[in-house]
């Protein structure tokens, strides 16, 4: 009793789900990791070697300054780096992450990365959903994401709304000083504080009690499949519920002294009761079957591929009588 559904029976339907997830520096294990990245000028003037130093170690992660600063200056700032004034909007198609020119990229000399795990944000992470505190000053500094991949400083939001409407031109960056924090790109998790100002130079670099902690929704996208299966008149009209069948034959029956151990629990209480050790094929229905009134229940739909694999079952919360005059319509919808 199968019925090949009609192509315009069956309807997908994407939509986005969110889960809040709350990370902080003591997170490593997760791979959640916070590390600096410095140019090699700014490590020569520090006298810093980047090719024995490491910049900080997490458990068995160790991360390099000069190698984390070229890879991020590579990847999303290769367009616009300190020292060039810039007068006219930049042109964000040479990087990767945010095509957004409403996104202000400028990479200094060094700059404090977190970086969040893809298990922990799924798809993307979902813009304005961030909220970055961290202690490493002598006060707390709150900054969130305006949804274009720019993070700036809650107390001073109307300093980066002033330097956001003048198009985040180099030459308005005075106004920004204060407010502006660094970037984040959504679809890698990675978060830059790019601001070397006092304020936000060594954000997410703090540890235990002066460092950070994240807030954020990861984006997954998930598929409603909805499948829509007609009975028509006077179909699936038979039963396949062993009971119709005579002396309820077509199952596998056992027998021997331990049988009852096969019985429902209420039979095997008592040790009695004994099966058929052989199979024995259903040849005819029950009389009551072959009633002229007799009309099977629907209790679940099932459904197949192609190479008549049961993939889902449909539990109905009641049985619904199948009437051979009237066609009956069932929506399967489950998602995946």
């Amino acid at each position: 009793m199968f019925k090949r559904l009609d192509p315009t029976d069956v309807d997908k339907t994407p939509f986005k789900v969110y889960k809040q997830f709350t990370v902080t520096n003591e997170d490593s294990g997760s791979f959640v990791y916070n590390f600096r990245a410095i140019s090699s000028s700014a490590a020569i003037r520090n006298s810093f070697d980047p090719a024995t130093a490491e910049s900080s170690s997490f458990q068995s992660a160790s991360f390099y300054h000069l190698p984390a600063w070229h890879m991020i200056n590579n990847r999303y700032y290769r367009q616009k780096t300190a020292g060039v004034v810039r007068t006219t909007p930049m042109n964000p198609y040479n990087n990767f992450g945010s095509n957004s020119s409403k996104q202000y990229r400028m990479l200094h000399e060094s700059a404090s990365i977190i970086s969040v795990s893809k298990d922990l944000y799924g798809e993307r992470i979902k813009p304005k959903s961030i909220t970055l505190k961290d202690d490493s000053t002598a006060t707390t500094v709150t900054m969130v994401d305006d949804g274009e991949g720019n993070l700036y400083d809650t107390n001073l939001s109307q300093s980066f709304a002033t330097f956001a409407s003048g198009g985040f031109l180099d030459t308005d960056m005075i106004k920004s000083t204060a407010s502006f924090a660094g970037n984040v790109y959504y679809e890698q998790g990675i978060l830059i504080l790019t601001n070397t100002g006092s304020k936000f130079i060594d954000v997410g670099t703090g540890k235990s009690s002066d460092g950070f902690n994240l807030e954020y929704k990861a984006q997954v996208t998930i598929n409603e499949y909805s499948y829509f299966c007609v009975i028509g008149e006077n179909e699936f009209n038979s039963s396949t519920n062993i009971s119709t069948t005579f002396e309820q034959s077509g199952s596998i029956n056992v027998s021997g002294s331990d049988a009852w151990a096969f019985f429902p629990p209420g039979d095997a209480k008592y040790q009695s009761g004994s099966y058929k050790h052989h199979y024995q094929q259903a040849t005819r229905y029950e009389n009551f079957v072959t009633h002229s009134e007799f009309r099977p229940y629907v209790t679940k739909v099932g459904l197949y591929n192609d190479f008549d694999e049961l993939i889902a079952i449909g539990q109905l919360s009641a049985p619904i009588k199948n009437e051979k005059d009237l066609a009956l319509g069932f929506v399967v919808r489950f998602d995946a």
